[in-house]
């Protein structure tokens, strides 16, 4: 169970690494970014104290995470490696996301007031977790296992991602617990087209950056966790013992093998709502920085790709290797 009681700030981080992606610099600037390239977003009021420990361990500044538990994590260099140190626990999150020399056009980082279903006002990101039917799970981007989250989410959460997103996917949690999602088509067309109208210049910019990069899906509010913390378990491993019930079931099952009635080869294929991969390039869980990539699985069984995606890292890791022809997993771009 991933508990931060025992923590003290610049401790190593041990549980999974996730959360709202924020940039600080030297000065103590705080932003946004969607992709290199594109117009930073400033935070104001910046996390002073969250900053003052960043640069502590980064004097040039760099990367952070704030969880929907709101733990801010980052990344230090350490050698050949990466060593997640935790910063602290931001309370109180909030403010405006500033353009820069433009602050007419500022946007709330925390809107309220929101339905579920409303098309989300703000920026879309947040912790990344994944599901398919009633199953969820969070993905390393570093070893690339799907990380069992065994109580699932509250009953009206699931069944709000569920009615958007039938065939699973991805979806974010924010710092202060509101869950959004990504969606090709919203069942309710006409209202999107009344609020569609009414997002800030900015979102509607970001939605244009995605569609002009094939990705043509809204950010839509889900609801929020409240209180509810979800619990990631470790990933199942080919090494691990079995219980006393699992090896009595698996021999069971093996004893009976050729006994009952010849099934059908296609009854032992793989449907979309498994393991295998989800309906959508979501199932390629990767975060930017964390070098995480299925596109080209190992096993000797190929994985079929899917045919959406709406988490468009690899064009943003495209355009971080164009910036400045480095590989953005060994630069602090985690």
């Amino acid at each position: 169970m991933e508990g931060r009681d025992d923590l003290s700030v610049g401790d190593e981080w041990g549980y999974h690494y996730r959360g709202l992606s924020l940039q600080t610099s030297p000065n103590g600037e705080v932003w946004w970014q969607l992709y290199q390239g594109t117009d930073r977003l400033r935070l104001n009021p910046a996390p002073e104290k969250i900053v003052d420990r960043l640069l502590d361990h980064k004097r040039i500044g760099g990367r952070f995470h704030v969880t929907e538990r709101g733990d801010a994590l980052t990344r230090v260099e350490n050698g050949e490696e990466y060593e997640q140190i935790y910063l602290g626990k931001i309370d109180d999150l909030d403010g405006e996301l500033v353009p820069d020399g433009a602050e007419e056009y500022s946007i709330d980082l925390q809107p309220d007031g929101l339905e579920p279903g409303d098309l989300w006002p703000s920026i879309y990101d947040g912790s990344r977790y994944s599901f398919v039917g009633d199953r969820f799970w969070w993905h390393s981007g570093q070893s690339h296992k799907r990380h069992p989250v065994p109580d699932g989410l509250p009953t009206d959460i699931e069944q709000g991602l569920q009615r958007y997103k039938r065939d699973g996917g991805s979806f974010r949690v924010l710092p202060w617990g509101d869950v959004i999602t990504l969606v090709p088509i919203h069942p309710t067309p006409e209202k999107v087209e009344e609020q569609f109208n009414e997002l800030p210049r900015v979102v509607r910019n970001i939605i244009k950056l995605r569609k002009d990069r094939d990705v043509e899906m809204l950010p839509v509010y889900i609801g929020s966790l409240d209180d509810y913390q979800i619990e990631v378990n470790d990933p199942t491993s080919l090494t691990d013992k079995l219980s006393a019930e699992e090896e009595e079931s698996l021999n069971s099952w093996a004893q009976n093998l050729g006994r009952t009635e010849a099934r059908s080869t296609n009854a032992h294929k793989v449907g979309k709502d498994t393991d295998s991969g989800d309906s959508t390039k979501e199932g390629i869980e990767s975060e930017v920085g964390d070098g995480a990539d299925e596109k080209h699985p190992e096993q000797g069984e190929s994985e079929r790709l899917p045919e959406l995606d709406d988490d468009p890292v690899n064009w943003i890791m495209r355009d971080m290797k164009e910036v400045d022809g480095q590989n953005p997993t060994r630069r602090d771009s985690t």
